[in-house]
């Protein structure tokens, strides 16, 4: 560039503008050549906004649990609820077929936490985040059901039959739980190559 300050502020006004010629110094078309003007506001306010759209819907997307996942754990919810409910109308029918006195009090109480049970094993079939919890939870009290329903076997089918289903469906939704977060896991590495 030339020592007179004047003279190289006037050629980049003029480069800039659109003027420059043969005379300018390179330096100055180079800069002008390689400067990069700052994108307009509006454009920004564009790309900002689909992209918060964009990541929005993919937040969305990857919360929503496997279907496998959410299959069984709404059946597994559907049997608590159908479980709880029938201690809660049935208990009396219950403990005859048990050969066990009748006492409404454990029967209401046990009806209602399994209602809730199913709540929280519908959950898993709602939210990835919630999964977790949901099998953490729900399994182990599926498989123990299921355990306990083989001392029915000879006593009360029906029992033994519920038992028996809840105590596979904890088995398949914690499996199911790995499958989805396998899954879930892969999916990120297969849109970025």
């Amino acid at each position: 560039m030339s020592e007179d300050p004047e003279r190289s502020e006037a050629q980049i006004d003029d480069v800039l503008a659109g003027r420059g010629g043969t005379a300018t110094d390179p330096t100055v078309l180079w800069l002008a050549a390689t400067a990069r003007p700052a994108a307009p506001p509006a454009l920004l306010a564009r790309i900002r906004e689909q992209m918060t759209v964009t990541s929005t819907a993919a937040a969305t997307l990857s919360d929503r649990p496997g279907r496998l996942l959410s299959t069984v754990a709404a059946v597994l919810a559907l049997a608590f609820v159908v479980h709880g409910v029938g201690g809660l109308a049935t208990g009396e029918w219950i403990a005859d077929n048990l050969g066990e006195p009748y006492a409404p009090h454990p029967f209401r109480e046990g009806g209602l936490a399994l209602i809730a049970l199913g709540v929280c094993a519908a959950a898993a079939a709602v939210s990835r985040r919630w999964s977790t919890v949901s099998v953490l939870t729900c399994t182990p009290i599926a498989i123990g059901f299921g355990l306990h329903g083989f001392t029915e076997i000879g006593v009360f089918a029906a029992g033994f039959a519920l038992h028996a289903i809840e105590g596979v469906l904890g088995i398949l939704l914690a499996l199911a739980w790995w499958w989805d977060r396998r899954d879930a896991s892969r999916a990120p590495d297969e849109d970025g190559a």
